[in-house]
């Protein structure tokens, strides 16, 4: 047998397969191009083999990468309230205070500040009974939501009287929430308000404000007011009031009690205060989402207090970019909770 050698590509140009070459032919008489084919041929086939399995390994392993990430599912909403979550208990704004808030749910009993963005318009009337005669007192009112925890209000005020009607005059009411809704106890809001007065002397007062959702369905409220009288007779009043309803259904229908406290002197009789105690029910209805009608008569205790003196305040509210109403306001889940 001659010797065989393998031939090794010098340059670029040569196949890269190695070549085999022979000096003369085998003894079978098989010649050695022929041998030299066959063996490139198995070579070449050895080459695709090892080149298919790599590729199927990588796409295996790849495919496999890719099944084990994560899947972002979409963000839903759902309209709707937990189980045992009242609609009106629910946050709002960006002070996060409760719904009912929102609006006058009690009679003389005011509570921390509108949702900046939102305004509201309400009609009082209140008329009074005592000594045999009526007095009715009116006022209409625009409530602006404002940044920061602020709140601006500005009234008119008219009454009639034994049958005359009469103007009272104008007021401007500003208020101060000290935190945001529950991050302190009783959320205290601090209340200023001048009273321009057409045939009278002008009258500043002012508040303190409190309010609370207590054991669920319990909404309460607290008012402690110092006013005092520009001229004239110089009356200065203590006032303090309060209320507590309880939710009957739910943004629709509350029924509770609601009480008024009030201490009067003038320059002349500081040591002689009048002393006045009312307390009677309170209702507060929502016909629709937007609207409410809040009544409470109270009635009179000691001997200075009228026979009886009803509180009636029907209210509109309007949102101009402020929150969403609670109807639209929804629990956010992400949607493979359905598929479970």
């Amino acid at each position: 047998m001659r010797p065989v050698w393998l031939a090794v590509p010098s340059s670029p140009e040569e196949h890269w397969l190695p070549q085999i070459t022979a000096k003369n032919s085998q003894p079978n008489g098989s010649s050695a191009p022929g041998r030299a084919a066959i063996l490139v041929l198995k070579m070449r086939s050895n080459v695709i083999k090892i080149a298919v399995t790599a590729a199927a390994s990588f796409v295996g392993l790849t495919t496999d990468l890719h099944s084990q990430e994560a899947v972002t599912v979409p963000e839903v909403e759902i309209t709707g309230t937990a189980p045992g979550v009242l609609r009106q208990e629910l946050p709002v704004g960006s002070y996060g205070q409760p719904e009912w808030t929102t609006e006058r749910a009690f009679g003389n009993s005011r509570v921390y500040v509108r949702p900046a963005g939102t305004f509201e318009f309400n009609q009082f009337w209140t008329p009074e009974f005592a000594e045999g005669h009526a007095t009715h007192s009116f006022r209409e009112e625009v409530e602006i939501g404002l940044p920061y925890r602020f709140q601006l209000d500005v009234y008119q005020n008219w009454g009639i009287e034994r049958g005359d009607a009469f103007y009272k005059g104008s007021s401007v009411e500003l208020r101060y929430a000290l935190a945001d809704w529950g991050k302190i106890p009783l959320n205290p809001t601090l209340y200023g308000e001048w009273s321009f007065n057409d045939n009278a002397p002008d009258v500043w007062e002012l508040k303190l404000l409190l309010g609370q959702t207590f054991a669920h369905r319990w909404n309460w409220a607290a008012n402690l007011t110092y006013e005092h009288e520009n001229g004239g007779a110089r009356e200065r009043v203590f006032e303090m009031s309060s209320a507590l309803t309880y939710a009957l259904i739910d943004q629709t229908l509350n029924v509770g009690v609601e009480a008024l406290f009030e201490g009067a002197t003038e320059a002349d009789s500081r040591s002689d205060p009048a002393y006045e105690f009312l307390i009677g029910p309170s209702v507060n209805v929502r016909p629709t989402r937007n609207t409410f009608v809040t009544v409470s008569p109270q009635f009179g205790v000691t001997d200075d207090s009228p026979d009886a003196k009803v509180f009636i305040i029907a209210g509109f509210n309007f949102s101009f970019g402020g929150p969403r109403a609670p109807s639209e306001e929804g629990i956010r889940a992400p949607a493979s909770m359905f598929g479970r």
